[in-house]
């Protein structure tokens, strides 16, 4: 919300907080149920931050009522989800995107356009982390659900993976991965080693029990590429390349507001001045690598 009244380019007209009040300072702009805020006249499109296992029963109504919709990641529960809701967004002739800002966060965007110039030579190594922990007190966090699609992976892995996907597609000719299962069925850790068959090799790690860390590193035989800290969600300046000979260069990065330049991004693409940027195949492709990880754990 503070980046819709940030956008020049996008108006907050109604909120919706079906069961709990509409927060400060956009309490005026309460619209009453979903239902209520999908049925008002000056609603063009609908931002979905709803707990994952929400997300497609509200995106087929907001489709149906012939709203944009911007959800957040993950879009769905599994690929199955995704692609229905797609196709009710296409049936509709509305615009479906999947909120995931990370690629509008400057620093993030240009350690990934470095890495494609070739300024770390062939990569053949990525590690991607996003851990952080979940309070004993937040018992009832949706994050602990399975109803809800909960767990690390869900919540996190399109951040640690998105990386990956970018430079080497969803596919990877292997994977591992391990979970550490609790709170009655969720993973409150998962690790995965994505493998391909000409020696390139992926790691990620999602939790809500080890300590915060947001790090991306990319390995290539003309040095190494890290974003050491918030690497996944933005606000960082600066990115550091090491190379074999011991060299250390700091390359800075005019910082930007990633959920801005993704809501001024999904407002152009539904005037259609612009196709927004991520296909929905390439959402469904990282989903369906969610799914192989799920698979694997179990």
């Amino acid at each position: 919300m503070p980046a819709v009244d940030l956008s020049e380019r996008a108006e907050l007209v109604a909120v919706s907080a079906q069961g709990g009040p509409v927060p400060e300072p956009w309490s005026h702009l309460g619209a009453g149920t979903y239902d209520d805020l999908l049925a008002h006249p000056d609603v063009d499109a609908v931002y979905i931050p709803l707990p994952n296992g929400l997300h497609r029963p509200w995106v087929e109504r907001a489709a149906h009522a012939g709203k944009h919709v911007l959800c957040e990641k993950p879009l769905g529960l599994d690929a199955d989800d995704a692609r229905a809701m797609a196709t009710a967004c296409d049936s509709s002739g509305v615009l479906l995107a999947e909120a995931w800002m990370s690629p509008f966060d400057p620093l993030w965007r240009a350690a990934l356009d470095a890495v494609r110039a070739g300024t770390i030579g062939t990569v053949f190594d990525i590690d991607s982390s996003f851990t952080f922990t979940i309070g004993a007190d937040a018992m009832h966090n949706y994050r602990w659900s399975p109803e809800h699609g909960g767990g690390a992976l869900l919540d996190v892995g399109v951040y640690c993976l998105g990386p990956i996907v970018e430079l080497w597609g969803a596919r990877p000719d292997g994977l591992d991965a391990t979970a550490l299962w609790d709170r009655g069925g969720v993973d409150a850790r998962t690790e995965a080693t994505l493998e391909w068959d000409d020696g390139r090799q992926a790691r990620i790690r999602c939790s809500f029990v080890d300590p915060e860390e947001q790090r991306l590193e990319m390995v290539g035989d003309a040095g190494s590429l890290v974003i050491a800290a918030d690497a996944h969600t933005g606000g960082g300046s600066s990115f550091v390349i090491a190379r074999p000979d011991g060299r250390i260069e700091h390359v800075d990065v005019v910082p930007g507001n990633p959920y801005l330049g993704m809501v001024e991004t999904f407002a152009a693409a539904v005037r259609g001045e612009q196709r927004w940027p991520r296909p929905m195949d390439s959402t469904i492709e990282l989903m369906t690598l969610v799914d192989r990880i799920g698979a694997a754990t179990r």
